[in-house]
This record gives structure tokens, C-alpha cells and sequence, in this order.
């Protein structure tokens, strides 16, 4: 088994987490306060965050600096809590990244884990600049 996170739930909709000792606190959407990241938005940044994770591994591999790349996730719900329908990730590369370079990378965002263990019902779009 992998790294075990422990969740406690405390009042007022509050979700501690922990992972290997670093704590973090979610927060539902339930009642609109925007204290804190709210699960669903911590899916769809990990999304991200794995997404970028692959293109830095790709850019190590063949000595491209990629320090300066980024990207934006947006996400599209259900209605009714039924779950995520749609993400789009748009990344932007650092200006002179070579055509080869950036289709390597784009490839790559197409195979990070976290885009492989979402439901295939969800549909990801990626763009780049």
C-alpha cells in the first residue's frame, strides 16, 4: 500500500488532512464561505499539479528547462452533486520552447495517473500556448 492520509472531520464542515506529518485543511462547498479549498477543488489540482509533475519529468529527460510553465484548470460540475463532467487544462510553455519539445510535453499531460484513474466519463481537454 501506498502513503496512508488521515481525514477528521471537525465542525463547522472542516476536513483536516495528513499526509507523511503535513497537515492540510479542505473545507465543503456547502456553505459558500471559501475559507478553504473544498475537495472537489483539490481533485482538479491534483489533476494539475500531476499534469505538470509528468511535463517536469519529460523536460528533465532531455535538459529542457521548464521552470516557467504553468497552468490553468477549470472545471465543469454536474448539477446536483453528481460529480465532475468536465476539465480544461490550459498550459503554458515558456516562450522558445521547441515544437519537438512542446508535442513531448503535451503528450505527456495525457498520461499523468491522476488523468488515468478519473472516470473515463469525464471528459479533459488540453490546449497550450
Amino acid at each position: 500500500m501506498g502513503n496512508k492520509i488521515h481525514c477528521h472531520y471537525s465542525y463547522d464542515t472542516q476536513v483536516k488532512i495528513v499526509v507523511d506529518g503535513i497537515s492540510d485543511t479542505l473545507h465543503t462547498a456547502h456553505d459558500g464561505t471559501g475559507r478553504y479549498a473544498t475537495p472537489g477543488e483539490m481533485l482538479v489540482a491534483a489533476l494539475g499539479a500531476c499534469t505538470l509533475t509528468m511535463i517536469g519529468a519529460v523536460a528533465q529527460q532531455f535538459h529542457q528547462k521548464m521552470d516557467a510553465v504553468k497552468l490553468t484548470a477549470e472545471a465543469e460540475w454536474l448539477p446536483n452533486a453528481q460529480g465532475l463532467k468536465k476539465v480544461h487544462l490550459h498550459i503554458t510553455l515558456p516562450p522558445g520552447t521547441p515544437e519537438d519539445m512542446r508535442k513531448r510535453c503535451l503528450a505527456a499531460a495525457r498520461v499523468c495517473p491522476v488523468h488515468k484513474s478519473l472516470n473515463p466519463s469525464i471528459e479533459i481537454s488540453i490546449t497550450a500556448d
